[in-house]
């Protein structure tokens, strides 16, 4: 999903960086052809006007351009915390648990679900730039009180209640799917920072090298091994959302894809 959205924002870069370019000298064009060629005389207000035209016209591109910049900048951001964090749950697989990644849901999508016989999770991953303020280790490091997540520079919590959110949704989901009541918990993973736990929450918050921890629950044994089988059936069908269009087709030469 963020690749995608990051991928449309860098097409729009380049055209309004292809306008900023060519816009003035197509005003200037203009403007100097009606002059030869036109017959239209050369006035001071003629040239303030055009030189207003093509002074707002660079203004609003370079303003559109900067905003690009930067939400292409958290965009990456984001991608990058989420391919790091899955990264780091794919290492879950080795003990039994299943992972699944950007799992579609109704218009959003859950950047990783992780199921264990200890429980299932809804992973919602941020990917938050430092600040360095020479402060080292404090600089990256987030306070979770348990209502707030309290970073060197600002505070958030609706993240916390994104997460709530898609993990009730996850569980009705999957509720319905295999027909128990099944209790999705909500995790926030902070890949890049290390957190500091002050209060208690029905979220948990975890840092990148924390994804260990989501296997504590393991000798609890919530599921047993057929209803985790029937839970990771549906979640694999439901991750299935890609028709293939290409592949076992023949090209005009008669020869199968490659």
């Amino acid at each position: 999903m963020l690749r995608g959205e990051l991928e449309n924002l860098q097409l729009d870069f380049s055209t309004y960086l292809a306008l900023l370019i060519a816009w003035p000298l197509l005003v200037l064009s203009v403007y100097l052809s009606q002059s030869h060629f036109g017959g239209v005389p050369d006035t001071p207000g003629r040239w303030i006007f055009i030189a207003l035209i093509i002074v707002i016209s660079v203004l609003f591109l370079s303003i559109k351009l900067h905003r690009f910049s930067r939400r292409s900048l958290e965009l990456r951001t984001g991608l990058e915390a989420e391919i790091a964090m899955g990264q780091e749950l794919d290492h879950l697989m080795r003990e039994g648990a299943v992972v699944f990644h950007d799992f579609p849901a109704e218009g959003f999508n859950i950047d990783h679900v992780v199921l264990t016989r200890g429980g299932i999770y809804a992973v919602e991953t941020k990917g938050r730039m430092k600040v360095d303020r020479g402060g080292g280790k404090k600089d990256a490091t987030v306070e979770f009180n348990g209502k707030v997540l309290s970073f060197p520079a600002w505070r958030e919590s609706e993240t916390l209640e994104q997460a709530k959110r898609q993990a009730k949704w996850l569980g009705k989901w999957i509720s319905s799917a295999v027909g128990e009541s099944i209790d999705v918990k909500p995790v926030v993973a902070l890949p890049g920072w290390w957190v500091e736990r002050t209060g208690r929450s029905d979220v948990t918050v975890i840092s990148g090298a924390e994804a260990k921890s989501l296997l504590k629950g393991w000798q609890s044994d919530a599921f047993s091994e057929p209803m985790m089988k029937r839970i990771a059936h549906q979640l694999e069908q439901h991750c299935r959302d890609v028709e293939p269009t290409q592949y076992g087709k023949q090209n005009k030469l008669g020869r199968s894809a490659r």
